[in-house]
């Protein structure tokens, strides 16, 4: 029953990261709407991130160690961003890439 519940707040997550993400590269001039939807998938893969590596049991370390990787690209996004002063398209990439690794991890691990 509980990873059933978990499984519909992935889904319920990954839905969201859809919509954040179409947003997130709709040519639009402006900076601060990119940034506040970069933002948004910023936490959303985060929290597919902490989610997968807290509803493994604590003897299954090597998952949990994959699961708690799924934030590496999410943290060079954050550093592609601020050294260019906004979200470009690499970072943006990366912050997709970071929440489609949570989410396979999610399926495949558990």
């Amino acid at each position: 029953m509980a990873l059933g519940v978990l499984f519909i707040l992935e889904v319920v997550i990954l839905f969201s990261f859809i919509v954040t993400g179409i947003f997130m590269f709709v040519p639009k001039n402006n900076i601060t709407v990119h940034k506040i939807f970069f933002a948004l998938a910023i936490m959303l893969s985060v929290l597919i991130t902490v989610m997968d590596a807290t509803s493994l049991p604590s003897n299954f370390i090597p998952q949990i160690v994959i699961a708690w990787l799924g934030m590496v690209p999410s943290a060079i996004a954050v550093v592609i961003a601020v050294a260019k002063g906004r979200p470009n398209t690499v970072a943006k990439l990366l912050v997709m890439f970071s929440s489609l690794y949570g989410a396979l991890c999610y399926l495949f691990i558990l």
